[in-house]
């Protein structure tokens, strides 16, 4: 890389850092407002907002990174050209072409930097986030409990005499499993007394209920009592189990864990999605399968374009024309966006198929990115004004004749 290059990366990698992190910031206020209350409401630590954020940033990357990368560029070729640098450059034998280089060099950087977040860390991301919301939200056996007050999960009643939140232990546990003579008691024919020294919370199997581990107790069968008033004593008699270590559900399904990965097919990964796009999982449809690995590629490729694109926008010396090639810039990312977003969503639906909704709107996007570069970098422009903006004094000249005269520089 030459000294050439470098200087062009440090005017576009400065505004680009600025960008990203007032975008990210952006984002995520509103989001940390509603977590905040959330976390609040369900008597949670606040280090658990810091965690679900952590979960969050490679979404709003995927967002900001494109954002702010056009951003950067856009402020450091404009500034470049205010400064009559660019023009120097290219008085020196150096074209437009080979200015834009480092440019399509630090695009290729941020095409490898969102492959990841598209294909990998957006989905791991997503997934964990659902997955601490749904347990925040839902209640859990550590927020239910209280030591020395009995408490009610299912058919179960517990009481605890101390817990260990750290550990997610208890000590001196005492259970009851069977409900009262009215529910499930009746069903199964009997009654389970538990008593434990100490015992401790552990996972279960996937959408499976926790499962509670007793160490050193005592565990007693005892038959429905129906059972005892039709039938002898002998059909009374309860049976006594002494036990090192047992394991138990605990609450039934109203406990249960979060789903597993991959039941949204954007919590996929670009390897998943390519390898079920003809075979989806249960629940989703292949087309949606397909509408999403095809908008994750044409995401990450259309930033390729994002130079050719800004730069011809960022071409001018007024700050006038600064301020029109930014925000015509954002304009045209914003539509795009939006029309890959339709385009997305006539795919799942299978009207159309990924070329027409998708790759048309992506080759449109180059083509206009190159064409606008062309431009610029084939023919000398009239002025050193806005690119467009020599077009748009052409066309209202007819029109607004005296405003044409009082534009034309001097």
């Amino acid at each position: 890389m030459t000294t050439i290059d470098t200087y062009i990366l440090r005017a576009v990698l400065r505004p680009l850092a600025t960008a990203l992190v007032v975008a990210l910031m952006v984002f995520m206020i509103e989001r940390l407002l509603h977590l905040i209350d959330l976390i609040l409401g369900a008597s949670g630590p606040l280090k658990v907002v810091l965690e679900i954020m952590a979960y969050l940033v490679p979404h709003y990357m995927s967002v900001a990174l494109p954002l702010s990368f056009l951003i950067g560029l856009l402020i450091g070729f404009n500034h470049l050209s205010r400064d009559g640098e660019l023009d120097a450059l290219q008085a020196a034998g150096i074209s437009r072409f080979r200015q834009l280089r480092a440019a399509l060099l630090a695009a290729g950087v941020m095409i490898a930097i969102a492959a990841v977040i598209f294909g990998y860390l957006k989905p791991y991301g997503r997934y964990a986030f659902q997955a601490i919301i749904y347990t925040i939200t839902n209640a859990s056996l550590q927020s239910l409990v209280r030591a020395g007050v009995f408490a009610e999960l299912g058919d179960t009643t517990l009481l605890v005499q101390d817990i260990r939140p750290d550990e997610a232990g208890f000590s001196q546990v005492f259970i009851v499993q069977g409900g009262d003579e009215t529910g499930a008691a009746e069903q199964s024919g009997e009654r389970t007394v538990i008593t434990a020294s100490r015992g401790r919370l552990a996972q279960g199997p996937i959408d499976q209920p926790p499962i509670l581990r007793l160490f050193d107790g005592i565990r007693m069968t005892l038959p429905a009592r129906n059972a005892v008033s039709t039938a002898g004593s002998d059909s009374g008699a309860f049976g006594i189990v002494r036990f090192e270590e047992l394991r138990t559900g605990i609450g039934g399904g109203e406990l249960s864990v979060f789903r597993p990965r991959g039941k949204d097919e954007r919590e996929m990964t670009i390897t998943e999605l390519w390898q079920r796009r003809d075979h989806p999982p249960v629940g989703i449809r292949a087309s949606d399968v397909v509408a999403e690995l095809h908008v994750r590629i044409v995401r990450t490729v259309s930033i390729l374009f994002l130079p050719l694109l800004a730069f011809p926008l960022a071409l001018g010396r007024r700050r006038s024309d600064r301020s029109t090639g930014i925000v015509g810039a954002l304009l045209v990312l914003i539509a795009y966006d939006r029309i890959l977003d339709f385009g997305k969503n006539l795919v799942e639906s299978a009207v159309v198929g990924p070329g027409l909704g998708l790759w048309v709107p992506f080759a449109v996007f180059a083509g206009l990115s190159m064409i606008l570069f062309w431009h610029v970098a084939a023919r000398v422009p009239a002025s050193g004004r806005f690119v467009f903006a020599g077009l748009f004094a052409r066309a209202l000249a007819p029109v607004l004749p005296s405003a044409a005269r009082r534009r034309r520089p001097s």
